[in-house]
């Protein structure tokens, strides 16, 4: 890392240290009546990524007077500001957050206008980015910038430890049972975009490996389901590998059509991994839903596993998501299936976790304290 980007980091977490230092104050009064109601509506989107692009566009101007984000948006880097320096800041003080949340709002964009907003979706969330922008690049725009910006960090703080709230101690079950109705009604109810099946999938995966000393490392647990194939550098959602990282299983997990489109994708993505590293992957496990399977696949006389598609020279197996996790989950240790669990809560209860999955998992465990769920 070059002396400039070291000293432009520091800048950047300066900033941020004193707008965090100026939200917490008491004392410190802020008129925010000119813009407070549009803030709020950036926080009341499951859009992340807008008032996170806010935050980016406040520590530009802050760097930089003559920032016009409005124009010219990526002149101040804002990928470098915000995965790097800004990243930090909101992990360490608990503030949910998502990878590259404003980035994946703006891409391609020169400025953020009304163009802009018109293209995105809220396109009213957008807007009242925009509108914010506007007041922002208006006149005083120091002490705007200065103000918003301490009003921006008192909303992250706020939702920070709103979410904090929604999280809750458990007593660890062995119960397979218990286990697969949370896991079928978790997948069923709050698939959060397919990031509930892939985490549950990876997490089961992974403690019956550990619970059994096989030696084999599931690799795709820290991923989230919107994380491609190219991004990862792996061939899928999630995988068997050796300690050496040598992959002997694949899996897609989905609670949406795989179809041959999909397949399409998946193909592309196998035959560059195998290209890349000289390997023959030949087959990928499906694990989705009945209604997920492509209609062309020959289809099995089984119940869970429901029958296979050859693209190529690469066979697709398609497994029933329910009766998977049920099966993994009779096979595992009791031990492992604790563990399990475990891990589904600390997940669950992560600060970026979907605060859906959150509130109908506090209600999954409170059911399942009055009633048998066998």
């Amino acid at each position: 890392m070059s002396k400039e980007i070291e000293e432009r980091n520091q800048k950047v977490k300066t900033i941020l240290e004193s707008l965090y230092t100026s939200a917490n104050n008491e004392n410190l009064t802020i008129d925010d009546s000119e813009y407070i109601k549009s803030l709020n509506i950036l926080f009341d989107t499951t859009a992340w990524g807008f008032r996170e692009m806010l935050l980016v566009v406040i520590i530009s101007m802050k760097l930089d007077s003559n920032y016009k984000a409005s124009t010219g948006l990526y002149e101040s880097k804002p990928r470098a500001i915000y995965e790097g320096p800004i990243k930090e800041f909101l992990i360490s003080k608990n503030i949910p957050h998502r990878k590259s949340g404003p980035l994946n709002v703006a891409k391609a964009t020169k400025g953020l206008d009304e163009s802009w907003a018109a293209q995105r979706r809220p396109a009213e969330v957008a807007k009242e980015v925009v509108k914010l922008i506007n007041y922002l690049e208006g006149n005083d725009s120091s002490t705007k910038v200065n103000n918003v910006g301490i009003s921006l960090m008192k909303l992250f703080i706020n939702e920070s430890l709103r979410i904090e709230n929604l999280s809750f101690e458990i007593t660890p079950t062995e119960d397979p049972e218990v286990l697969s109705y949370f896991c079928y009604k978790l997948v069923s109810e709050t698939p959060d975009s397919g990031n509930t099946p892939q985490k549950i999938a990876a997490l089961l995966l992974s403690n019956y490996h550990k619970g059994m000393n096989t030696g084999i490392v599931v690799t795709g647990i820290d991923d989230r389901a919107s994380t491609t194939s190219s991004t990862s550098g792996k061939p899928g959602d999630v995988n068997e590998e050796s300690v050496d990282g040598v992959i002997y299983k694949v899996y897609e997990i989905t609670v949406k059509k795989f179809d041959l489109a999909r397949i399409r994708d998946s193909f592309d993505a196998v035959s560059i991994y195998n290209n890349a590293n000289n390997l023959n992957l030949k087959e990928i496990i499906v694990v989705c839903r009945k209604q997920d399977c492509p209609t062309e696949m020959q289809r099995s006389n089984f119940s869970s596993y429901l029958g296979s598609y050859t693209y190529n020279n690469l066979i697709y197996y398609y497994w029933d998501i329910y009766e998977w996790m049920n099966d993994t989950l009779q096979r595992m240790t009791s031990e492992s299936r604790q563990s399990f669990y475990s891990d589904l809560n600390e997940y669950i209860s992560d600060i970026n976790t979907s605060e859906t999955v959150k509130s109908f998992w506090r209600e999954l465990n409170n059911i399942s304290q009055f009633v048998n769920l066998s």
